[in-house]
């Protein structure tokens, strides 16, 4: 045959295999509408087809098209063939769809093949090519989906069950995701729906206080439990404080623009002080085309699709979420792939964050390190036990100064001509106390970063035994968060002191101050992905080591 024509019917079957797509995705709804995964499931082994077609109570005439659906369900990969008993068994894909199990995602199926999710893909065509603003599901359904699942409760009814069963799926990265929450008390779910998401984490980490927060019609009728509660609200005016937010598939259902006004709303919902304890937590797809599988690209590209044809939101690449995260004020973030199709995303904003990151970092490679490297680490532990100690003597010895001072009523320093304002002995002596309680802040900090610093020493040398890492992690964040708390202190204590001499010299060092730790304290770099070296970084550093030992 002529090369041009067996590539025409090559390109002839590739076209006839997308026109006919539609008919797997509806040959499973089928599936699932039969209860044929619950079936052969409680059937406990490879079920026959006659055992199938009776286990169905239809009519005997039918078996033929049982036989005819399942055969293109086993082609699919939904199902497969016993080869002994030539009977049809469940694999991964129909595991997952059985509707006695936690992770079931048949409600998942019936929502995205529901007809109101259907019928918008007839008007996809006259959209594009016409200046209507609607979205194909306006024109499809004659409202937006909000509308017209508050119109229609069967439809709501069905999203809300395909959305629960697609976070129970949550449920099997639990313990991945335990780094995400330490540090944590408190976090808020953004468009968490009935609180599916909180309700797995929450029984999980029974330590954090969750908030629920959604349209005040979806947590109308919710109750809430111990350490779970239900706000109602829109998301682009206000979020509940707390010391994380979590979004999960909520910013891909949105414009750039509305994306951006949700992150700011989320930076003014998280604590500014205190480092890295305040974050932002995205589940979300991101598209990246050239290191992702076909099959998972896809799937990314369908929900990008589906985001244009019901929505106004999109899928993005990591250069999409980056542009989103910077100009909603965020300075970096951190992508971790976590499960299917989700990654994700933590902003961070201060520089306190990039260095745990490295801190963490540090811990999970020096617990791995032979034995010679072990003294490097007890030489940078104890570098910084000494620095804490010394800035413990510091402050130590200018409270003694300012003690000795306030006791010292002959002292003339009040009659100074430096000295304007409000001198009356009562206001020194509040002046006085308040820079004693600063210096003493920064005592108690650094006393207890030289504290957590011993204890990492102490748990990294423990012999004949197995280091438990986050108990060293944990000690070497907490060393450095007291180390920059009781350097605020000291920061503070310098605008106290110009108080002595009135408010004005204080009032330009404080706002001086602001900028100072502005500059100090935002990041801009991004995260180092601390991965293993390749052989020719591996090259590249031992030369950097050698010839820096020859220069020493």
């Amino acid at each position: 045959m002529d090369p041009e024509a067996i590539e025409a019917f090559q390109a002839q079957a590739h076209v006839y295999k997308h026109i006919f797509n539609f008919i797997s995705s509806m040959s499973l709804k089928s599936a699932v509408e039969l209860g044929i995964p619950d079936i052969i499931h409680n059937h406990g082994g490879p079920i026959t087809l006659s055992q199938l077609v009776t286990a169905l109570n239809i009519d005997p005439t039918k078996a033929s098209c049982i036989y005819r659906l399942m055969r293109i369900l086993v082609h699919s990969g939904f199902f497969a063939i016993d080869e002994e008993t030539e009977g049809y068994v469940l694999t991964p894909c129909s595991k997952i769809l059985v509707k006695d199990k936690i992770n079931c995602l048949s409600p998942f199926v019936m929502a995205m093949l529901h007809p109101a999710l259907m019928s918008p893909w007839q008007f996809l065509g006259d959209w594009i090519q016409g200046n209507c603003s609607e979205r194909p599901f306006e024109r499809a359904n004659g409202k937006t989906i909000w509308e017209y699942m508050n119109q229609d409760s069967e439809f709501k009814n069905a999203f809300h069950g395909g959305m629960v069963s697609d976070s129970q799926m949550m449920n099997l990265v639990i313990k991945d995701c335990k780094p995400v929450f330490e540090g944590l008390n408190s976090l808020v779910d953004v468009g968490g729906g009935k609180g599916t998401i909180a309700r797995v984490f929450s029984e999980a980490y029974p330590h954090l206080k969750w908030t629920v927060f959604d349209f005040p019609h979806v947590v109308a009728n919710c109750k809430p439990t111990g350490n779970l509660n239900f706000v109602g609200g829109d998301l682009l005016q206000y979020i509940p404080p707390a010391d994380a937010v979590l979004m999960k598939l909520v910013l891909h259902a949105f414009d750039d623009e509305n994306c951006i006004k949700i992150l700011k709303r989320c930076r003014e919902a998280i604590p500014t002080e205190g480092g890295a304890k305040g974050k932002v937590i995205i589940i979300d797809i991101v598209i990246n085309e050239k290191t992702d599988e076909h099959e998972l690209t896809e799937g990314k590209l369908f929900f990008d699709m589906l985001m244009m044809v019901v929505v106004t939101g999109r899928e993005r690449t990591e250069k999409d979420w980056e542009k989103l995260f910077l100009e909603a004020g965020f300075s970096d973030y951190k992508i971790t792939p976590l499960f299917g199709l989700r990654y994700l995303h933590r902003p961070h904003t201060t520089v306190i964050g990039f260095e745990n990151n490295d801190k963490e970092a540090w811990v999970e490679r020096i617990i791995k390190a032979d034995s010679k490297d072990i003294g490097n680490a007890l030489t940078v532990i104890g570098s910084n036990t000494s620095a804490a100690t010394y800035l413990c003597s510091v402050c130590l010895t200018l409270s003694s100064l300012i003690g000795a001072w306030l006791g010292n009523s002959s002292n003339s320093f009040l009659q100074s001509s430096l000295i304007y304002g409000d001198t009356r002995k009562s206001t020194m002596s509040i002046k006085y106390i308040c820079l004693l309680s600063c210096f003493l802040i920064a005592f108690s900090c650094f006393v207890q970063s030289a504290r957590n610093f011993v204890h990492a020493n102490y748990l990294i040398t423990t012999p004949n035994c197995v280091i438990p890492v986050d108990s060293v992690k944990l000690a070497v964040l907490r060393g450095g968060d007291f180390w920059s708390l009781g350097l605020r202190a000291l920061y503070f204590a310098l605008n106290l002191l110009l108080w002595f001499f009135g408010p004005i010299p204080m009032f330009v060092s404080s706002v001086v101050m602001v900028f100072i730790l502005h500059y100090l304290d935002t990041n801009t770099k991004p995260f180092h992905s601390h991965g293993d070296p390749t052989d020719d970084d591996q090259k590249k550093l031992t030369a950097t080591r050698t010839y820096r030992g020859l220069v020493v």
